[in-house]
């Protein structure tokens, strides 16, 4: 953490702040004089961009309100979409595109439609008139209104008889624009909706019967109900539709048990994305799945086809450990190497085969012993530790590198290992098999700041094709501090474009950069004025990282104080806790939320939250 900012980098910080403040301000105020005395050609402009702005071109409500009066269909088009974007003060918004629900053209009445479904719930006085639209003679609309109603009124079982029938009608259009609308709608109503929607699998229509189980995937386990017309589609000669219904069985997840023998049988079918989908299915049911697979190694032609599936399983798959271990014994070098790899990916439960591990990276014949390695590392088998030191400066480069990585996983702290381990790990993360970029970036984060030589490496995978190596890399530049600041323009952008899985990662590596990172508070802020919790308290706790100004520390304060008891990971209270420390000088409410972490479930926390009341003493 480095909040005490000081002298000349303190007040660059808050000048940068500042003056990217102003130029937002002087861009809005340009924009909004445009829009009220401009050239029709400029008020069109004008209002698309200060959409693009979004929530940060709230105060500019008013005017588009004003100007959606104008009597022409493109200008009155780009301030619907800018009130949408921006969805900010709907005490103004709402009744606006209330009056446009009525409007003769019906690309107008589709945007306000669009654009009053971002408001939810604050858009309930647009119900009554969206149910009008249900029957609308252009079915995108009357889709599109069902699907707001249902965004709007989240939650609401008794909505469902009145708005499935219309949604599932959607479905059976060949108009992708009205099936996405419709798929969308169904699953925002969930279970309720699941009845109509198994009874479109395997029907006359193959479009309806598609759209209807993207759907059900949509719904996920709330659709468990629909796993056995699933299983009839997951067999069928339709690929495309067997191929939908093996994802949707992995969606609903665990209750979907009873498929399990479809999806194993999937895992030979002659079709490449069955087979993966059949997989990723297997693994998506977790521990469902076990027995199944268990049953499956004592084939031989389903061997190879399983073990990646316990792989993907890991820890949940313990039960399979003793037929794993059988395995060992294989003739069959790569059926071996598999079994090595889904032991590792089980762990520590697997410590009843370090013996057998230990056989087989000695064993110099086999030709995958860096699978053995790699296995005893992440099982935590220290009795491995002297046949791993011996492979150090092995002929075999992948041999050498997975004993360093092994060695680094039984003893973190060793100095002597990280020297070893960092230029053969910086080297490999341009291997071709992304299990290994994986574990590699995973590892030089866990290094830190010391694995600093790493970053270019690590910036360039944060647009790796694989999503879980851009996320370890991800984690790794946050781990390895201000040394990745030449990476704060692609974590931007990750923090814009990204997925929502990505976004608060980005978010705490750039927090993580601090003061090298101040490109990103526009963005930052953009993203502490969401409707998202958790991303609100990462861009609160980066703000004050990176600008720690008494305007962002006064934001940043409830956030942290609230995600310091609701942040699922312990690691997220520490820290938030360690900031308070640092910014809550004065405030109650930051000493009473400490006082209250003092008996948070871990010790971690428990520590911080102690260290930081001491230091607001």
């Amino acid at each position: 953490m480095r909040i005490g900012l000081t002298g000349t980098l303190a007040t660059l910080v808050m000048c940068l702040a500042v003056s990217s403040a102003l130029a937002q301000d002087t861009e809005l105020a340009t924009l909004r004089k445009l829009l009220e005395s401009g050239s029709l050609e400029e008020k069109t402009e004008s209002a698309q961009q200060l959409g693009e702005i979004g929530p940060a071109a709230a105060e500019s409500v008013p005017l588009l309100v004003k100007s959606l009066g104008i009597n022409d269909p493109a200008l009155r088009h780009e301030i619907i979409e800018a009130l949408g974007r921006i969805d900010s003060n709907p005490k103004e918004s709402v009744p606006a595109l209330n009056s446009v629900l009525t409007d003769p053209f019906p690309l107008l009445r589709l945007s306000a439609i669009s654009a009053l479904r971002k408001f939810g719930p604050a858009a309930q006085s647009s119900v009554p008139q969206l149910k009008k639209l249900l029957f609308d003679k252009e079915q995108l609309i009357g889709v599109s209104a069902a699907h707001a109603i249902a965004e709007i009124e989240s939650g609401k079982a008794e909505n469902a008889a009145l708005l499935v029938p219309v949604l599932v009608a959607g479905l059976k259009s060949d108009r992708q624009d009205v099936s996405a609308e419709a798929i969308q709608g169904l699953v925002l109503i969930g279970t309720p909706s699941v009845p109509s929607l198994q009874q479109l699998i395997g029907g006359p229509s193959s479009t309806a019967s598609l759209n209807a189980i993207d759907a059900i995937a949509g719904i996920g386990h709330g659709a468990a109900t629909a796993v056995d017309r699933l299983i009839t589609a997951a067999k069928s000669t339709d690929l495309k539709l067997r191929w939908h219904a093996i994802s949707a069985i992995g969606d609903i997840g665990p209750a979907a048990k009873s498929a399990v023998p479809t999806l194993i049988a999937g895992l030979s079918d002659p079709d490449a994305q069955v087979r993966f989908s059949s997989g990723q299915a297997l693994q998506q049911l977790g521990t469902a799945s076990v027995p199944g697979l268990i049953e499956g190694l004592k084939s031989e032609k389903l061997q190879k086809l399983v073990l990646p599936v316990i792989a993907g399983i890991g820890p949940n798959a313990k039960d399979s450990v003793s037929a794993l271990t059988g395995l060992l014994q294989s003739n069959d070098a790569e059926t071996k190497r598999e079994a090595l790899i889904a032991l590792a990916s089980i762990g520590a439960d697997a410590k009843s085969t370090v013996p057998e591990l230990i056989k087989t990276l000695d064993n110099k014949q086999f030709p995958f012993r860096s699978a053995a390695a790699y296995a005893l590392g992440k099982i935590g088998a220290k009795e491995a530790t002297p046949s791993l030191k011996s492979l150090l400066e092995s002929d075999d480069p992948t041999l050498a590198l997975a004993s360093v990585w092994a060695l680094l996983q039984l003893d973190p702290a060793n100095a002597e290992y990280e020297t070893i381990a960092i230029p053969r790990l910086i080297k490999a993360l341009d291997s071709q098999r992304p299990e290994v970029r994986r574990e590699v970036a995973a590892t030089l984060g866990r290094i830190g700041e010391r694995a600093k030589g790493a970053v270019p490496g690590l910036q360039k995978h944060l647009s790796d094709d694989v999503p879980v190596v851009r996320r370890e890399a991800l984690i790794a530049l946050a781990e390895i501090g201000p040394d990745s600041q030449t990476a704060v323009d692609d974590i931007i952008k990750i923090l814009n474009e990204g997925d929502s899985t990505l976004r608060p990662i980005a978010g705490f590596a750039l927090g993580r950069i601090g003061a090298p990172a101040a490109a990103a508070v526009p963005s930052l802020q953009k993203l502490l004025k969401g409707r998202n919790p958790y991303e609100k308290s990462v861009a609160a706790w980066a703000l004050v990282h990176i600008a720690p100004n008494p305007q962002i520390i006064e934001t940043a304060i409830p956030l942290l104080v609230a995600a310091l008891h609701g942040a699922e990971n312990p690691k997220a209270r520490a820290e938030v806790a360690k900031t308070l420390g640092e910014i809550g000088s004065g405030s109650a409410a930051v000493k009473e939320g400490l006082t209250v972490a003092l008996k948070d479930s871990d010790e971690s926390v428990r520590k911080a939250a102690d260290q930081a009341l001491a230091k607001l003493k």
